[in-house]
Parts: structure tokens; C-alpha cells; sequence
């Protein structure tokens, strides 16, 4: 903490130099490019760890029936470079964890992934079919515009008690909230009051042009690794927890409530795994200490390298995202009549 405050000198350049291009933006001396096909952004100010995958899944499974999706990342740690389109050739390290995780999961709609979000979007447009873009992360890549954007607030992190980077972790000024269309305040708990939800409403201070909604995580059963595995998840026995994601203490906390957790293992978001710790994941996995391995499903996607009578250890836990209040079909309505009504699709 004390070192941060060292770095406050900083942050407030940093904090100048993003607002200046934010302003430059907002004149038109930077170019945003806008298009035809309606574009929903998902991103945030806060970095790392806010839940955008659950919102960007939840946002899938509104439109995957009925409209040619195409999801826009930039693939952060792949091991390729430029704009390229996934295909059954793709793997976690070539177009990164998230957008694999994504594809695997919905393997109906197409995945782009672009350091470049206009070079991503003119690929898009040339080689698929797609008719409605969904931008993972872009809140801050205001090269492409979105018609509609969301932006993801951790609950645990409120914006009010944080700064830029590198004091706090913000990606830009708090001010920058005020681009997005709809606020998801995010990771809430179940038990969420009316009193602590005016709160939240009080301090956010949307603008007349924004809805706010909250939500929270909800965690699944436990997921084999292999589809074809015939092993039952050992229940009540000692297991290995892994996580390697941003703020993995809620994952740990729900392992901690609903399982006996004999070791964790926590390492960075995104992370890439050596020999030589897949090695050292094996030997806990097999040992007579340890009945099964649980993690993340962004880290199952890491961790198919694993021997196979590791794998049939291995077992991730699905999360999706529930919307709170009872206003589940008010958020679903407001990005429908958006696509609708920005959409040739009939």
C-alpha cells in the first residue's frame, strides 16, 4: 500500500494522458469507426477480474438461436499475431483462453481475434455471415464503436474507493463511466438489500441515458474434464484447488464452502503452464492425498495438456451470470430492442 502511494505522481500522468485521448475521441480528432452490423461491447474499468466472460456467454444465449454471432477479442496472451478467425484447428494459445473457452462452449457462432478491433471488425465483415458483433474487453478500444455498451462493475471493488493505475487499478478516470449504455454491477451477493442496492444507485450517479442493473455469480456442479468419463466426482474427499484467474479468492471461497480443500494453487490470470508445473500438478493429482483436481473452467482450457489418467481426475466449475431484482427480463429486453432495432436481420 505504501509503495502505491509512492506511485500517485504517476497516476496522475497516466490519468491525464487517457483522458486527453478519451477527449480526443469525443471531438473527433481520433476516429471512431461505426457500422451497419449492431456491435455490443463488454468491458470494464477496472482491470482484470470483473466477470465479463459470464456476461458476454449470458449475452450468447439471448441471441445464438436466431442470429450469426461472431465474438471480437483481442486473445490476450495468445501466442499468434494480427486478425485471424478461429477454426477447429484453433487452441487455447493460438487464439487465447477465453475466446477457446467461448468457441468450445459455443461452437455455433465464430470467434476474431485482433490486437486491432477495426482490422478484427473488416475480417469479420469480409469472411463470415455474421449480422450481430459482440467485443470482449473493449471498453477501452475506441477505434470501433459500439451501439450498445456494458460496462462491468466488480462489487467487491467499488470505483469510488479505487484510482488509475499504477496507485490503484483503473484503466482510465472513473468520468469514463459515463460512455456505457447499461452499468452491471457485478459478483454481488444473493442476499443483495434494497437499502445497499440505493447505496450502490446513490454512488454510481448514472446519467439519464444509462440503466444500472446488478448481478451475481452462480456456481455450478462440478464438470469432468473428458465428456466420456465414467468416474463420479469424489464428494466429501480431499481435493486439489486451482485457480489461475484475477481475483480468485470468490472461487476459493465457494471451494472452501461446498468441498473439503486440502491445497490450493493460485497463479496469474491467463497464465501459461510449463512442463515443469504440469509435472508438479500430475504428481499432487495422482497422489494418494488427493481425490480430484477443481478448477476454473478458464483454467480447464489450460490444463488439457495434463496426462490422461490425470485428466480423469479433473473436473472444472461452470459459473453463469443471474441478474437480481427480478429484473432479468427488463436487462434481457433492453439489449434485444437494441439489436432489433439496429438489425436488417428478419
Amino acid at each position: 500500500m505504501k509503495i502505491r502511494k509512492l506511485l500517485f505522481p504517476f497516476t496522475w500522468l497516466y490519468s491525464a494522458i487517457t483522458s486527453l485521448r478519451n477527449l480526443l475521441f469525443d471531438l473527433g480528432f481520433l476516429r471512431s469507426h461505426s457500422y451497419a452490423t449492431p456491435i455490443i461491447s463488454v468491458g470494464n474499468i477496472t482491470v482484470g477480474g470483473t466477470g465479463k466472460t459470464p456476461l458476454s456467454e449470458y449475452i450468447i444465449r439471448l441471441f445464438k438461436e436466431n442470429y450469426k454471432i461472431c465474438l471480437l477479442s483481442r486473445g490476450y496472451k495468445r501466442q499468434t499475431k494480427g486478425a485471424l478467425i478461429a477454426n477447429n484447428s484453433s487452441t487455447a494459445s493460438t487464439i487465447g483462453d477465453e475466446p477457446f473457452q467461448i468457441m468450445s462452449k459455443f461452437p455455433e457462432i465464430n470467434v476474431c481475434v485482433a490486437e486491432k478491433r477495426v482490422e478484427g471488425m473488416e475480417m469479420i465483415l469480409k469472411n463470415t455471415n455474421t449480422n450481430l458483433v459482440l467485443m470482449d474487453d473493449a471498453y477501452q478500444h475506441r477505434h470501433v464503436k459500439p451501439g450498445l455498451s456494458l460496462l462491468v462493475i466488480d462489487y467487491n471493488r467499488p470505483l469510488w474507493k479505487d484510482c488509475p493505475f499504477p496507485a490503484g487499478d483503473l484503466r482510465e478516470t472513473r468520468a469514463g463511466k459515463k460512455r456505457a449504455h447499461i452499468i452491471v454491477v457485478n459478483k454481488c451477493p444473493l442476499s443483495l438489500s434494497e437499502d445497499e442496492r440505493a447505496y450502490w444507485l446513490k454512488k454510481i450517479k448514472a446519467k439519464a441515458h444509462q440503466q444500472v442493473y446488478f448481478t451475481s455469480i452462480n456456481y455450478g456442479l462440478p464438470t469432468p474434464f473428458l465428456n466420456d468419463n465414467k468416474i463420479s466426482f469424489p464428494g466429501g474427499l480431499p481435493i486439489l484447488a486451482l485457480a489461475g484467474i484475477a481475483q480468485p479468492q470468490g472461487f476459493f471461497n465457494h471451494l472452501d464452502k461446498n468441498f473439503k480443500v486440502k491445497e490450493k494453487l493460485s497463479y496469474a490470470d491467463h497464465h501459461h503452464f510449463s512442463d515443469d508445473e504440469l509435472s508438479n500438478i500430475s504428481e499432487k493429482v495422482l497422489s494418494d492425498e488427493i481425490k480430484a483436481l477443481v478448477t476454473t473452467e478458464k483454467d480447464a482450457v489450460r490444463l488439457s495438456k495434463l496426462p490422461q489418467d490425470v485428466l480423469e481426475k479433473c473436473w472444472y466449475i461452470p459459473i453463469q451470470l443471474k441478474v437480481l431484482f427480478n429484473e432479468e427480463e427488463q436487462f434481457d429486453n433492453t439489449i434485444r430492442n437494441y439489436v432489433r432495432d439496429n438489425s436488417n436481420h428478419s
